[in-house]
């Protein structure tokens, strides 16, 4: 059954994965294609905000496998297919066969598991990790081998390597160990089990400062980029349980998007509250709560200072959900399989909705980059180019100020332009020259003006 599960959501994982990469997922192939080891930490990690560990599996990757937009993504869907079985062996042991086998069918047709199991990003990865940190802590709980915590102090290592909101699971662990009454001897292994952490945090301490720097003077300069990154508000904190329930999509009849995201919380919150009266009958299931609610919850908590309240970051936690609403179906009697049809059926509807329906698919820049021929591109900002360079057209970029009147045709994107451009001065400068706009084109919410001078 687990094999056929996991086929499944390979399956689902396939398809629609040859989608234009959009505007991160082009930086990943450009770090990775074009700059070396030393460089990607030398000139680009300092100006990120992402650890190293990613970008230096893909740099490997991508150096035996290409860079074309399904080799990219390969990486996440491996990823996304290995948290499935974690989650089904944490469910085999904190509950039983039939709970683990539920949580990974739910997580292998989840639409939010799909499309970021098809992103070449290092949230698959980070969903990855934890999940098997998860295992590897209910292993040392139920065994405490030597092996067991060496795997779980590596592991805490390479999270934080991976994506610094995924790190937000160690306070979970932390409560979980103060608050589980652990023999003495356990709890000595758990704090030395965080000294590979600690020395690894020290060595990446200079650039995560430069890092730090550099998102704060975003903030300063963009600070309407800095709003969108995820700080707190109620629209933020609202939409991951939605995403966590329907995955990506939307409905433009806000009527129907809203009756639907109602049902599937009647429908999960029942689950969830079933799943909490197995709490006293099952000794270690407060570690999947505590690892839904605590990373969430300091998340929303740093976003009032950093801003990284937005659902994508806390995919980690989906597993946690999925395996408690397994518990909760497991707890239905007779009404078991009718529920779990309901659920499944939901997962495939939104998730098919997303896979074959290109509205929902990523930002097409290919789209655009097929019909641009050799006239200039003009962006509001150097940052928003990368994808351009990705499909061949880095020789044709210029800056507003570059361009004169002997050029005969510009492409003006309009991408994200209010937050980098709000004066709009890269139109009013083309314009300005004499050029006039013949025609908008909108790939996916890539928007971009053609202007052209006549004779």
């Amino acid at each position: 059954m687990i094999l056929f599960i996991l086929f499944t959501g390979l399956i689902l994982r396939l398809i629609s994965l040859n989608q234009s990469l959009w505007l991160d997922e082009a930086t990943t192939s450009n770090v990775a294609s074009k700059l070396s080891f030393g460089e990607i930490f030398s000139k680009f990690l300092p100006g990120d905000f992402h650890p190293p560990l990613y970008y230096l599996l893909m740099k490997i990757w991508v150096s035996i496998f290409g860079n074309s937009e399904i080799a990219l993504r390969i990486p996440s869907v491996i990823f996304g297919l290995a948290t499935i079985y974690i989650t089904y062996i944490i469910g085999k042991k904190l509950v039983n066969k039939n709970s683990g086998l539920i949580a990974a069918a739910l997580l292998a047709t989840s639409g939010l598991a799909i499309y970021y199991s098809q992103e070449a990003r290092m949230y698959s990865l980070a969903a990855f990790l934890i999940s098997f940190l998860v295992f590897s802590l209910v292993k040392t709980i139920k065994e405490d081998r030597v092996g067991d915590w060496v795997t779980f102090s590596i592991l805490l290592a390479l999270i934080f390597l991976t994506d610094y909101v995924a790190i937000l699971i160690i306070p979970a662990f932390w409560i979980y160990a103060i608050f589980s009454k652990q023999k003495i001897s356990w709890l000595k292994k758990f704090v030395m089990s965080h000294i590979i952490l600690v020395a690894t945090i020290a060595l990446w301490l200079p650039i995560l400062l430069k890092q730090l720097k550099s998102g704060f003077l975003v903030g300063t300069t963009s600070p309407l980029w800095y709003q969108i990154l995820g700080q707190i508000s109620l629209k933020n904190l609202g939409l991951i349980p939605v995403k966590f329930m329907i995955g990506r999509i939307t409905f433009d009849n806000k009527l129907l998007y809203g009756l639907i995201v109602v049902l599937a919380g009647v429908l999960f919150g029942f689950l969830l509250f079933k799943s909490i009266r197995l709490i006293r009958l099952i000794k270690n299931l407060p570690i999947v709560w505590i690892w839904l609610i605590v990373p969430i919850f300091l998340g929303a908590v740093i976003s009032f200072k950093v801003p990284v309240l937005s659902y994508f970051r806390f995919l980690f936690c989906l597993p946690a959900f999925y395996l408690l609403i397994a518990c909760g179906v497991s707890k239905l009697g007779k009404y078991k399989n009718f529920f779990l049809t309901i659920v499944l059926s939901l997962n495939l509807l939104t998730s098919g909705y997303y896979l074959f329906n290109s509205k929902f698919h990523r930002e097409d820049w290919r789209g655009i980059a097929s019909i641009i021929g050799s006239g200039k591109i003009v962006f509001p900002a150097d940052s928003q180019k990368e994808a351009m360079i990705y499909y061949k057209k880095d020789g044709q970029i210029i800056n507003s100020a570059q361009l004169t009147k002997n050029d005969r045709e510009v492409w003006l994107s309009r991408y994200v332009w209010e937050i980098f451009d709000p004066g709009d001065t890269a139109r009013l400068r083309i314009e300005s020259l004499g050029y006039n706009k013949t025609s908008t084109h909108n790939f996916n919410g890539v928007v971009f003006f053609r202007y052209a001078r006549s004779n």
